[in-house]
């Protein structure tokens, strides 16, 4: 009788040890360093800059990252960003501003199945941006810095526990002169995410 409840206890808990280790490894994989990078287009505002005419707003972009993930839904995430290039020409002249980045920041990730999953970005971002043109015949240029908020969102596909497909769109603020003040930069990426 004894033999025979020990056996039955023994064959009911092999599926709950068996789902305990499957969590731990689970846990394992989901945590630890990763780095990448991404490429894609920025789109920069151009506020009033004196000059009226003609504006390009968008240019190609990439950036690095690199980051540690705490656990499946969190990670913190920092990396350096080329935002590209806005430039306006008219009659009173033309102006042009190339922006770039160093980002801190935390990264969630909500799963939408086993390999899906959606992430948003909440972080901060130092920015430089270079500033040159000539406005009624008189030539400028600058650099400009400014620490403010970035965030976005974005989709991740695990193809492996080690790789990963994302696509994002970040927003930074920049500091530019050359524009009228402050603008906002919207960048859209896709890349490629690796874990160490």
């Amino acid at each position: 009788m004894y033999k025979r409840m020990m056996a039955t206890m023994l064959i009911a808990s092999a599926p709950f040890a068996a789902s305990t280790n499957v969590l731990a490894q689970a846990q394992t994989t989901n945590t630890g360093f990763y780095g990448g990078l991404g490429v894609g287009a920025g789109r920069t505002d151009l506020n009033n800059s004196g000059i009226t005419g003609s504006t390009d707003k968008k240019d190609g972009v990439w950036k690095l990252f690199g980051g540690y993930q705490l656990n499946r839904n969190v990670a913190i995430e920092g990396g350096y960003v080329d935002m590209g290039k806005a430039s306006v020409a008219g009659p009173q002249g033309f102006a042009s501003a190339e922006s770039n980045a160093w980002q801190i920041g935390a990264v969630g990730s909500l799963p939408l199945s086993q390999q899906f999953a959606l992430t948003g970005k909440l972080g901060v971002a130092r920015t430089s941006t270079d500033s040159s043109g000539i406005v009624n015949g008189a030539a400028f240029a600058n650099t400009q810095h400014n620490t403010a908020p970035t965030y976005g969102l974005g989709l991740r596909y695990d193809l492996s526990q080690t790789v990963a497909l994302r696509g994002d769109w970040d927003r930074y603020r920049i500091q530019n002169g050359a524009f009228g003040g402050k603008s906002d930069s919207d960048l859209f990426t896709v890349g490629a995410q690796f874990k160490f």
